[in-house]
């Protein structure tokens, strides 16, 4: 579209527009996004603290339950615990049978009146009566007589009573087992221990004496409680080891504080004698979850906290915001429900980040997650309110429309400035341009100022002269790739790849391939430096290619210290079977030329398989020339099979090799998806001829003429060199010269069978 007003201005006045616009534009659009960027910089920033902040808190929470888990199981299987449970099982029981005083039931009536019932008043609804709540059996009488009313400890030191005095067998097991449990109790936190018996639901023994000590759990006044649910569930269950928990619930006989428990099982031998119940109060879990509440220097500022909530949407770890009055954070949790947003996506098994309005009705950018421990269901929240998260933003907000109001005056100014400089260079630069565009590469520009356009006048200059340059530099990386690239692809490959074939996949039938492993690499690096190590490796890997190369192998890539060669692969040869072979035992001489020059102690695992394979090139911008097929996947095991220093091949190999060597049979293996293959050992590099056979066995049959006075010479001259060896003979050395010259006789003679004879002496050998 053309605009007849500004087709009429000058060019300076053109600019002066044009960089007003855009320098206003620029200003408006940066202080945007800006803006934007920084409240999304600061969502993530804080986001990400407070999944930090949720994360650990839920790891502490997760790792504490563990450790009690942990801590309870050991305890069902320690053995004072298994005595202590059945000896107070016994004195339970006998207490059923006695007798005790007449004042007891009124004894027992007035602490339930005037001590129990005024503290839980406010926490159950109906009327409080004394016949509700009595015990029943006589143990639970005598116990609750003995060590809760006629107890002279104050209400929560009534722990500190050993023994009352009443003679009974009970309080004597009493007596010796509660300093080891309060002692327990008080360093692991817990709020209370208590054994049950899981016939009858009896609680036999409580630390703590309160209320539910010696009731029933199944017909008792707490027969709904989460103890008691908690306690049938372990019942039912017959794994020893099965440790089992439940969420905080309103506690009567603790008062009605909010109290979980976990409790397993208690085997003696096979037998369940009993149920071990741990009572944990909200206090370790409010520590975990509000460190002290010291909240800002944990980086959640002003308004952030962490808090728990469980499945019934009721707080497990009271908020900052909830502490700040006096009242005790147990109670104030047995109140207050938390329905938001945050926590219903939690419990439903979400976890994310959002901003959610919290329960005082404040948006807050929060991070949450659930919390699964065990069978409980709970969900932890990190919140901060968004005032706070944003207030640098808003901050920032102010500070940007000052300068910006500032850059616009500025711009204004430099903008008539930088047009009357701008003018002049202008065409002159254009004119160099279009030279360059149509092919004119001597072209120059002549611009005298020392300005930002002269700079470019020179750069211009310069340019020109660097494209020169970089079309010789091109032609010469041509010429370096091409030889990099037959370090990659062999030559044959890189002629095809350089006539333009796009796709290379050739199937070879007839190759050899080698597979081996350098063993105690891993042993020698803890005594070597890594410099050494890879040293001693390059110098290695080095002679081996220098060997393929000479034997006419290509060696492919493998992993760690493995080591593939390939013959026959790109080059046909049609002993290719027998280069293989000369090749591998090179590499054992190799290696045993070095290990005697350093003093090392590797050793060589070789494998070599003869098939077919398809090879081809893989890749396109980093490409490589890889082998695949049955045959490598067959080689990459079958090292596995070979004896330290040893050469195993497959059939296909063999039967190409076996007028050359000297093979044995070896143990066949078993390879997934292949099945059973046979193999063969190396044994010697040369075959075994009859005519050395016939020579060994005449000189041997000399030597059984004197076979007595040979076997004597030859254990003088052992113990002569090694007198240490000495003490190893027992008994008659006749017998022991008569067995060696015995057993001479059998290797000699089984010459002509030389698999049966090897396979013999390793046989010998790992005696």
């Amino acid at each position: 579209m053309q605009l007849p007003i500004f087709n009429r201005l000058t060019i300076k006045s053109k600019l002066i527009i044009v960089v007003l616009f855009a320098s206003i534009s620029s200003i408006l659009i940066i202080a945007y996004l800006g803006l934007q960027m920084g409240k999304r910089s600061l969502t993530e920033s804080v986001s990400n603290q407070l999944i930090s902040v949720r994360a650990a808190k839920s790891d502490e929470i997760k790792t504490y339950f563990q450790t009690l888990r942990n801590h309870v199981k050991t305890l069902c299987e320690d053995r004072m615990v298994v005595a202590a449970m059945v000896d107070l099982h016994q004195g339970f029981q006998e207490l059923n049978e006695k007798s005790i005083p007449p004042e007891s039931e009124q004894s027992l009536q007035n602490y339930y009146e005037n001590k129990f019932f005024p503290n839980i008043s406010d926490k159950v609804s109906g009327e409080l009566r004394f016949n509700n709540y009595r015990p029943v059996s006589l143990a639970a009488k005598y116990l609750q007589h003995y060590y809760i009313a006629a107890n002279s400890y104050p209400a929560n030191q009534k722990a500190q009573l050993l023994d009352p005095g009443d003679g009974s067998a009970y309080s004597r097991f009493h007596a010796q087992y509660q300093p080891l449990f309060q002692n327990l109790v008080q360093s692991m936190g817990y709020d209370n221990l208590l054994l049950i018996d899981p016939n009858t639901g009896h609680i036999i023994y409580s630390v703590r004496k309160e209320p539910d000590y010696g009731t029933n759990l199944t017909t008792g006044p707490y027969r709904t409680s989460n103890l008691a649910k908690l306690v049938a569930t372990v019942g039912q269950t017959f794994d020893p080891g099965a440790i089992q928990i439940t969420d905080f619930e309103a506690y009567q006989p603790a008062y009605g504080s909010q109290m979980a428990f976990i409790a397993g099982p208690i085997y003696d031998g096979s037998k369940l004698v009993g149920i071990l119940a741990v009572r944990l109060s909200v206090a370790e879990i409010n520590r975990i979850m509000t460190n002290n509440q010291s909240w800002v220097s944990h980086g959640l500022g002003k308004s952030g906290e962490a808090y728990l909530v469980g499945s019934d949407y009721r707080m497990r770890s009271p908020s900052r915001f909830i502490l700040q009055d006096n009242s005790p954070a147990e109670k104030k949790l047995n109140k207050i429900q938390i329905e938001t947003e945050g926590v219903r996506k939690a419990l439903t098994g979400e976890t994310g980040t959002g901003i959610f309005k919290d329960s005082r009705g404040i948006s807050a950018l929060t991070a949450y997650a659930p919390l699964k421990i065990g069978d409980l269901n709970w969900a932890i929240l990190a919140q901060m309110d968004t005032d706070e998260v944003f207030a640098p933003v808003n901050n920032l907000q102010l500070l940007l429309l000052s300068a910006s109001t500032i850059l616009i005056v500025i711009f204004t100014f430099l903008s008539i400035i930088v047009s009357h400089f701008v003018n002049r260079p202008i065409a002159a630069i254009k004119e160099g341009i279009q030279q360059l565009q149509a092919g004119n590469y001597d072209i120059t520009v002549d611009i005298n100022a020392n300005d930002e356009f002269g700079e470019i006048g020179r750069a211009f200059n310069a340019m020109v002269i660097n494209l020169g340059e970089k079309l010789g530099e091109i032609d010469q990386k041509n010429r370096e790739n091409e030889a990099l690239m037959l370090n990659i692809v062999p030559f044959t490959i890189a002629q095809r790849l350089k006539e333009g074939e796009l796709l290379i996949a050739d199937h070879v039938k007839h190759v050899t391939i080698l597979y081996a492993r350098i063993v105690g690499i891993a042993e020698l690096s803890q005594r070597l430096p890594p410099t050494e190590i890879i040293q001693l490796l390059t110098r290695l890997f080095h002679e081996f290619d220098q060997a393929a190369e000479r034997f006419g192998l290509e060696r492919k890539s493998t992993i760690d210290t493995d080591y593939m060669v390939i013959c026959g692969l790109t080059i046909p040869r049609l002993d290719h079977v027998k280069r293989t072979v000369d090749f591998g035992l090179e590499m054992l001489n190799i290696l045993h030329r070095m290990e005697l020059a350093q003093n090392l102690a590797l050793g060589l695992r070789i494998g070599i398989h003869t098939g077919s394979v398809t090879a081809g090139v893989i890749g396109t911008e980093k490409f490589g020339y890889n082998v695949w097929g049955e045959s490598v996947y067959l080689v990459m095991r079958l090292y596995t099979q070979a004896e330290l220093n040893s050469i195993v091949m497959t059939r296909a190999a063999y039967e190409w090799v076996a007028d050359s060597y000297t093979l044995i049979q070896y143990r066949p293996m078993h390879i997934d998806i292949i099945g059973e293959v046979d193999t063969w050992i190396l044994v010697t590099a040369t075959r075994v001829s009859m005519s050395k056979v016939d020579l060994v066995q005449s000189s041997f049959a000399k030597v059984q003429l004197i076979a007595d006075q040979a076997a004597e010479l030859f254990y003088q001259r052992l113990f002569e060199l090694s007198p240490s060896l000495r003490p190893l003979f027992k008994g008659s050395m006749e017998e022991q010269q008569r067995k060696f010259m015995s057993t001479l006789a059998i290797a000699v003679e089984g010459l002509r069978k030389p698999a049966a004879v090897i396979k013999a002496v390793q046989e010998l050998g790992t005696f």
